[in-house]
């Protein structure tokens, strides 16, 4: 009988985290309906992941599995343009450990962070509005820390998203990349609306201090600075004084 007690307790300890952890997830799904409760739990992931220490052996298998609950609590809790809505009344600039923009006609968003592992330091994630949710979908190119969208309108009165986001905050500062998107039926395409049909250029500050040049223009005006072919053109890049 006493064997029997010891092995009813030991499956009892064993049970509690399992039960314990379940009702966490189910009170986390039910905090997650609202744009503020996303951002505040998206806060909470960033700060364990900028708290894992470096120097642990473990660290790159952390900050993987770290990533992966971030991802998930993005594409999993963002399903309406409401939800996006609430994201963006309580999201502050400079205040949160990842980067959020969204355009004005609400069409198109991006949630883009630095991931701090080796293979892929930077993660973006994209959503566009398709029957009134939104669909989350992968970027093209190297991933950057966007930070701002803006529209494009032609002749036709179709829509060109312009992502605009520092191309490596830390490694080179002063370099801004911009990338252009149109919104399809069943997904998204890159706009080839650049000189030389391009849909993605880099636009680099002549200045070291990249706020000074770059941090308070509107992507939709270095895109028109460099249709009308007012920057000089270098080495690949655009320059702006």
């Amino acid at each position: 009988m006493r064997r029997i007690d010891l092995i009813k307790s030991i499956l009892v300890v064993l049970l509690i985290p399992i039960v314990l952890n379940c009702s966490l997830q189910k009170k986390q799904r039910n905090k997650l309906e609202s744009g503020e409760a996303i951002v505040k739990h998206l806060d909470s992931l960033f700060g364990v992941l900028s708290n894992t220490n470096s120097n642990t052996k473990d660290f790159q298998e952390t900050i993987v599995s770290v990533n992966e609950n971030i991802r998930q609590a993005i594409e999993h809790n963002i399903t309406s343009p409401r939800i996006v809505s609430e994201i963006n009344s309580y999201y502050s600039k400079g205040k949160h450990d990842f980067s959020f923009a969204q355009s004005a006609d609400k069409g198109f968003t991006v949630f883009s962070w630095n991931t701090r592992k080796l293979d892929y330091p930077i993660k973006s994630i994209g959503f566009y509005v398709s029957e009134n949710r939104t669909i989350p979908t992968s970027l093209f190119g190297k991933p950057l820390r966007y930070d701002q969208i803006e529209i494009i309108e032609n002749r036709s009165g179709i829509h060109t998203y312009i992502l605009g986001g520092l191309a490596n905050p830390s490694n080179h500062p002063n370099q801004y990349q911009l990338s252009a998107y149109r919104v399809l039926k069943d997904g998204i395409e890159e706009a080839k609306v650049f000189p030389s049909g391009e849909s993605a250029v880099m636009v680099r500050c002549s200045e070291k201090d990249s706020t000074t040049c770059l941090g308070n223009v509107p992507a939709k005006s270095l895109y028109k600075a460099i249709a009308q072919e007012s920057l000089a053109y270098t080495n690949g890049e655009y320059v702006l004084n």
